[in-house]
């Protein structure tokens, strides 16, 4: 079996929880692909979501091959006073695509979960557990309780993490005929149940412990007339050793026949997996013993014995109960005073014995006396278990358990109290409700608490008093991470935190909801300014490094704001708009820092999702293309080079734009694997073009990263041996922003790239913030200006200034200067005579397959001719 466990990973990715059902969908169609045998979803959809969610979620049920899906069930109370069972279903329009299987356990007296019912019979409806659904037990199982086997190592299944099923997609060798269970194992979403042996699991991971003791078979029983005739020779056997031993030594053997008893039915069921009765072997052992023992003792023994059992028979009763228990234990009147009291009641309470006895038990339990009589006081909780405060002799409290009984002794009413510190169990109570609520590092609340604390806010807001949720998120400090460590990185989160409660205040709500991500609830302001100087203080709290190991450490913050309910109506949509605003200023040019949700900014996240998950494979099946668009040298009106640019059509997506998924891909690891599949590619059409006489140069675009990657030089050399390509048949294109990440060592790869004989331009030239300095000490081969400035030089004087200043420029560099954007004849000519090498635009042509591209040069080349005035007027 495999199973998908919903864990905390997947919360931390995927967010908001419940999650939407298209992501359950989704799921569901990729592991239908692997072929599995069974498929149980854990998971409660008994409620409506959206009609879009239910629907993909019914289509990918519907399209389940093979046996059906199973669904989970489950009944409960109708509420606390009736006992009457409900049965909570899946939507109908579910149920109609799947089976139902229950999945109620129930605890056994000590509130541990041991088996489960194969079949529950309610109202005349019968409803198979999951598990047996699973297995195929028929319904009109003789034995309809089964016990559960947790000697079973739930260490042996094999577990798949949801988020990595739905990103990474389906491997057939993990789901290929197998039994699939899917449920929560993250400890936040509280499907958790106590069980023997293992303290507490997942409720997947018992349904599955379940199955797999179905799958197991019962344990086998040996015939009555066998057992009985073993027993009886057994029994014969240890018959005639006592009678030839005194009665003192015959206790010596009972004892060891009664652990070989218990050896050999351990080894039966552990090995042999056979049960073996132990009850009625120790009963004939005993009373074999005890037949042998009165046969041979005298009746003066017996008399004796008789008197001093009956003599001490109270006392060693209170001597082995109170005396020795580690809990307190008094006996007190009906009136509250303390009769008697063992040695852990005087420990617990700081009171000598002496003292103690006599005294009233208010005066260490006052909440006792709620100005009832003892008696009736006392007879009301007779029989209950229930948590009080108590306090020492020196008036120190503390937490304390009561359980109260009644005994009638003689003519007079006593009761015992056995009282528990409880304490250090309060104390682990705290400490494991604080660690699921707060976030270890920063000690702030967690995402579970900022959703319990919004969704309670929201709850008793109106339109009256609106709320605003703000999600502030670092900015460079990745950065910090990948240069500095963790450790760092940790104090930097833990500092930035302090900063942010300090600011905050009680002003509303932060809790850091994940990575370098926090979140803050404000409930009362006057209005937006009152958000806006907030958030202005919060950016500003950032403007004074961060120092620490003799570092001063820059990192900023953007702050994305929606209101409720302006901008969302539930907390789920707060959270989604609010996040998109935070995206949206982390782009903004603004400077502020911050910005408020407006709808035209919204990008669908699960579009992002599927634009990741699909790149994936899109890369490692080779579905991008590369496509090419002609660079025209000005001068002798010959194509020279190309750009190559990629593009992609996904079956389901469609047409993807390279603005979208570029950059999708340099915050993944997804980065790496692209710039090699467009080296790659690139470098075979280089080889392919020359091949059939075609010389042209290509211009590869490369990522921001790759410039900070020292091994990147190496990489690429092996690139080039492979291909066979050399450095007069490519060049490398980089942008502004590229060198100003981290310009020292953007300089130093750069510079082992062109001792390397390969050529360097930077791209998009005037669009970012580098200095003339980076120019002038950078070794690289040319420029290529923005097509902003080329496509407005006819209109704007100061576009046509920043054209031709920077043609002087690269002159004076000695550097080859590119122009894009070259939209029509006369830009051509401009250009030309503005000192340009080389023109790219539509006026030319746009980006080509490869081989339209090689017809389009061919056909290109063979009329050639310098740009002229004169000639396009004609």
């Amino acid at each position: 079996m495999v199973i998908v466990g919903i864990d905390a990973r997947s919360l931390s990715e995927l967010q908001d929880w419940p999650w939407p059902r298209r992501y359950h969908a989704d799921l569901i169609n990729r592991i239908a692909t692997a072929a599995p045998r069974r498929l149980f979803l854990d998971i409660d959809f008994s409620s409506r979501s959206n009609a879009e969610d239910d629907q993909l979620l019914e289509s990918a049920l519907a399209t389940w091959k093979g046996e059906p899906v199973v669904l989970p069930a489950f009944y409960q109370q109708a509420s606390a006073s009736e006992r009457r069972l409900l049965l909570t279903e899946p939507l109908p329009r579910l149920r109609r695509h799947a089976v139902l299987g229950s999945v109620n356990l129930l605890p056994s007296e000590d509130g541990l979960v041991r088996s489960m019912q194969t079949v529950w019979d309610v109202d005349g409806r019968q409803l198979p557990a999951a598990a047996a659904l699973l297995h195929g037990l028929p319904q009109d199982s003789s034995d309809p309780r089964q016990w559960i086997d947790f000697t079973i190592d739930p260490a042996s299944f094999r577990y798949l993490s949801f988020i990595d099923v739905l990103a990474n997609g389906v491997s057939a060798e993990h789901f290929a005929g197998m039994t699939v269970f899917v449920g929560a194992t993250a400890v936040e979403l509280g499907d958790m149940i106590a069980v023997p042996l293992h303290q507490s699991l997942p409720g997947v991971v018992v349904q599955a412990l379940a199955y797999e003791t179905l799958r197991n078979g019962p344990p086998a029983k040996l015939r009555p007339p066998l057992y009985w005739l073993a027993l009886s020779a057994a029994i014969v056997l240890l018959t005639f050793l006592f009678g030839r031993q005194s009665w003192q030594r015959n206790v010596l053997v009972t004892v060891l026949a009664l652990a070989a008893v218990a050896c050999v039915c351990l080894y039966s069921y552990t090995v042999l997996n056979t049960i073996l009765p132990v009850v009625p072997a120790a009963i004939a052992i005993a009373l074999a013993y005890l037949l042998s023992t009165l046969r041979s003792l005298q009746l003066e023994t017996l008399r004796a014995l008789s008197y001093a059992l009956g003599f001490r028979k109270r006392d060693a009763l209170l001597k082995s109960i109170v005396l020795s228990s580690s809990d307190c234990i008094v006996c007190i009147a009906a009136t509250g005073k303390i009769m008697t009291a063992n040695p852990a009641a005087t420990a617990l309470f700081a009171c000598p014995a002496r003292e103690l006895q006599g005294c009233s038990i208010f005066e260490f339990l006052p909440s006792l006396a709620d100005g009832r009589s003892g008696a009736s006081r006392f007879g009301a909780l007779s029989g209950d278990i229930a948590e009080y405060t108590a306090r020492t002799k020196k008036g120190d409290e503390f937490p304390v358990e009561l359980s109260l009984s009644r005994v009638r002794f003689r003519e007079e009413e006593l009761y015992t109290a056995i009282v528990r510190d409880i304490s250090e169990r309060k104390a682990q109570q705290h400490q494991l409700q604080f660690q699921a609520t707060h976030d270890p590092l920063t000690t702030l609340p967690n995402r579970p608490a900022l959703a319990a604390r919004l969704d309670s806010v929201l709850a008793q807001r109106d339109a009256k008093h609106p709320v605003a949720l703000m999600m502030i998120d670092l900015d460079r400090f990745k950065e910090v991470n990948d240069t500095l460590g963790h450790n760092v990185g940790d104090y930097v989160l833990y500092e930035v935190a302090r900063r942010l409660q300090r600011i905050v205040g009680e002003r509303g709500f932060i809790a850091r909801i994940g990575g370098d991500e926090f979140a803050l609830v404000v409930e009362n302001f006057a209005g937006l300014s009152e958000i806006s100087a907030l958030s202005q203080e919060l950016v500003d709290s950032l403007k004074r490094p961060v120092e620490t190991c003799g570092i001063a450490i820059d990192v900023g913050l953007s702050v994305g704001i929606a209101l409720y309910p302006q901008d969302a109506a539930d907390a789920e949509t707060l959270f989604k708009h609010s996040d998109v605003a935070m995206y949206v200023a982390k782009r903004s040019g603004s400077g502020s820092g911050f910005e408020y949700y407006d709808t035209a900014s919204n990008r669908h996240s699960v579009r992002k999702l599927s634009i990741l998950s699909r790149l994936r494979t899109a890369i490692a099946e080779d579905q991008l293309q590369l496509h090419y668009q002609p660079q025209v040298n000005l001068a002798t009106g010959r194509v020279e080079s190309v750009e190559a640019l990629l593009r992609w059509e996904d079956a389901s997506l469609g047409a993807v734009r390279p603005d979208e998924f570029v950059q999708l891909a340099e915050t993944t690891d997804l980065n790496q694997s692209l710039c090699r599949w467009t080296l790659v590619r690139a470098f075979e059409q280089s080889v392919a073009w020359r091949r059939k006489a075609l010389e042209v140069r290509i211009a590869i675009n490369v990522s921001a990263r790759v410039l900070q990657d020292v091994r990147f030089p190496r990489a690429l050399a092996d690139l080039m041996q492979e291909a066979g390509v050399s450095t007069e048949h490519f060049e490398l294109e980089i942008t502004e922003s590229a060198m100003m990440l981290d310009p020292q060592r953007a300089g130093r790869v750069i510079r082992e790239l062109s001792d390397a004989g390969i050529m360097i331009s930077v791209d998009d030239y005037g669009t970012g913030y580098s200095s003339l300095a980076y120019l002038r000490d950078l070794a690289v081969h040319s420029l290529k200006l923005d097509k902003s400035f080329v496509m407005n030089m006819q209109q704007h004087d100061h576009d046509r200034v920043i054209v031709e200043s920077t043609a002087q420029m690269a002159r004076a560099l000695n550097l080859k200067v590119v122009a894009e954007g070259v939209e029509t004849g006369a830009d051509a000519v401009m250009l030309r005579d503005a000192g340009y090498d080389y023109g790219q635009g539509y006026w030319y042509s746009p980006a080509l397959p490869p081989q339209e591209l090689a017809n389009w040069v061919r056909k290109f080349n063979a009329t050639a001719s310098p740009p002229d005035v004169r000639r396009l007027s004609l």
